[in-house]
């Protein structure tokens, strides 16, 4: 028999900005009675461009789930509750086991055919309060899915809701989830779905073009996304002329995400600027530290730290994230330079709870008052300390490659670079690094780009004082994003074009094919982009 359920509810929303940093549909509120034409519910909104149109007009999912999702994340029980989805049709009992696609459905005066899987994004991370769900949800086959509409009507709740035809028995929503996530490499299951007329275009397309290219997509920037934090500065204290030390403790008192030696916070500061600062010591329970410096060339941020921020302020922080984390071998070298060092305290401490040997090399303004001198004082015997970068020998330092050590640097982008090129006889797998500040350049001009996502393109132009990530933005589209200076590799996109490529995080063979739109730009021509 082929499934049949009741309408519970019927739930449209409008589009709201999601503590500002960014706008979402998925507060939706119930109602008795919804007209349904090819876009979809009258009324019902989207946030973004790409969201709804004809092969995602009404969502659908399975209320069943929540009670399961209140018994795997008790944190965010009370938020798992009809329509937390952002579900169209709140349903019982039909979910992506039974539901296949090209089936059509029958409700009320409607008739609707499954046209794809939801994939779900970072938003549900912050609508549930856990950094996880957009991934579990996905792994897990408890997304929901879209319809398209085959025939415009009126749908009230109680309406029987069924399935009346069904093409493609083996196709259910599971399974074409456990194609596109899981087995990626079944070419037989990728030829059939990318030939299948009724999946969505935008799947569809997921799948032929691992056929042209034979390459698999990465999913981590829709899935991932920081959780914000409201944290009070709790103790301020000054390393040096140019430095302070900022602790932050949760207003809620609630626990503290945890995170690895490496890690950075970003800061939303009440001027508009997001800022990320290097976790430097994971040794005080309850607190998290970062080290500021005041730059000479401040745009604002180190600048309203340094002269803004007082104990008892309350500041947004998005949760931990690592792009620099460390690699478990014998041995770990650490070269740095100046306010590079806030993250190898952690590292030290690291280091030794996994008993690994390690030395730092640290280059300063003055031998006898550096930043952190305190805390590094008691690993004196491990301690290279050099009054400048030019009394650094990096190439004799770096000459030899032992196997089982790791070179992780720090500092400019101009001594990091100086760094990497000494290493540049290692294997990149054993060489790691990270910038403080971006590379600075100047003489912008305007240009204009091609963004292509879920099949569709769109031509938007990109003005001198303006980044590609925030033109993109402009036009609804979402990109997920950390640093935005170049120094992450959060962001980077598909390219095809001549770029000029300015961030310290991409290899030189990771350039060929990706672009960090948040600081590069186009040299010449057209820009192209690849969201999907």
């Amino acid at each position: 028999m082929l499934p049949y359920s009741t309408v519970e509810q019927l739930r449209y929303g409008h589009v709201t900005n999601q503590d500002y940093f960014f706008r979402t549909g998925i507060e939706k509120k119930p109602t008795d009675k919804v007209s349904v034409t090819a876009l979809g519910f009258v009324g019902d909104e989207q946030a973004e461009t790409f969201h709804g149109g004809i092969e995602r007009a009404v969502l659908q999912f399975d209320c069943h789930y929540y009670a399961q999702l209140q018994q795997l994340f008790p944190a965010s029980a009370s938020l798992f509750v009809s329509g937390g989805y952002g579900e169209n049709l709140v349903v019982a009992g039909m979910n992506e086991h039974n539901i296949c696609i090209g089936d059509k459905i029958a409700v009320g005066s409607v008739m609707l055919e499954v046209a794809q899987p939801r994939q779900p994004c970072f938003k549900l991370n912050h609508r549930f309060k856990e950094p996880t769900i957009s991934r579990y949800s996905q792994d897990n086959s408890k997304t929901g899915w879209f319809y398209r509409v085959l025939q415009e009507g009126d749908i009230n709740v109680n309406d029987e809701i069924r399935v009346i035809e069904r093409p493609y028995p083996q196709w259910t929503i599971a399974t074409v989830q456990h194609y596109l996530y899981i087995e990626t490499d079944n070419l037989a299951a990728t030829t059939a779905l990318a030939q299948l007329p009724e999946l969505g275009a935008e799947v569809r397309g997921v799948f032929q073009h691992r056929l042209e290219s034979n390459e698999v997509e990465d999913w981590n920037s829709r899935l991932e996304s920081l959780i914000k934090l409201e944290m009070r500065v709790v103790k301020i204290v000054v390393e040096s002329a140019t430095i302070k030390r900022f602790y932050l403790s949760r207003t809620d008192l609630g626990a503290l995400p945890s995170f690895s030696a490496g890690a950075h916070i970003t800061l939303k500061l009440p001027n508009g600027l997001k800022r990320s600062y290097s976790l430097c010591d994971s040794a005080v329970e309850g607190v998290y530290q970062i080290a500021v410096q005041q730059a000479r060339d401040s745009q604002g941020g180190s600048q309203y730290m340094h002269q803004q921020v007082n104990v008892g302020d309350v500041l947004s922080v998005y949760e931990p994230a690592n792009f620099f984390e460390m690699a478990r071998d014998k041995h770990q070298l650490f070269v740095v330079a100046g306010i590079g060092i806030t993250p190898f305290i952690a590292m030290i401490h690291e280091a030794i709870a996994h008993q690994e040997q390690f030395e730092l090399h640290y280059c300063v303004d003055n031998i006898d008052d550096y930043p952190f001198k305190r805390e590094l004082s008691a690993y004196a015997a491990n301690i290279h300390l050099y009054i400048s970068a030019q009394r650094l020998d990096l190439a004799q330092l770096l000459n030899t490659h032992q196997r089982g050590s790791h070179v992780y640097s720090c500092g400019s982008p101009a001594f990091v670079q100086l760094v990497r090129d000494n290493a540049s006889h290692w294997s990149s797998k054993n060489v790691h690094f990270e910038n403080f500040s971006p590379v600075e350049h100047v003489d912008d001009s305007a240009f204009s780009t091609i963004i292509t996502h879920s099949g569709a393109k769109v031509e938007i132009n990109v003005t001198a004082k303006q980044s590609v990530l925030d033109a993109i933005r402009k036009q609804g589209l979402t990109l997920d994003s950390a640093c935005e200076t170049g120094t992450c590799g959060r962001c980077k996109v598909k390219y095809s074009g001549d770029v000029d490529h300015r961030d310290t995080i991409l290899s030189a063979r990771e350039r060929k094919t990706y672009m960090t739109p948040c600081v590069s730009r186009c040299k010449s021509g057209v820009l192209n982009i690849q969201l999907d």
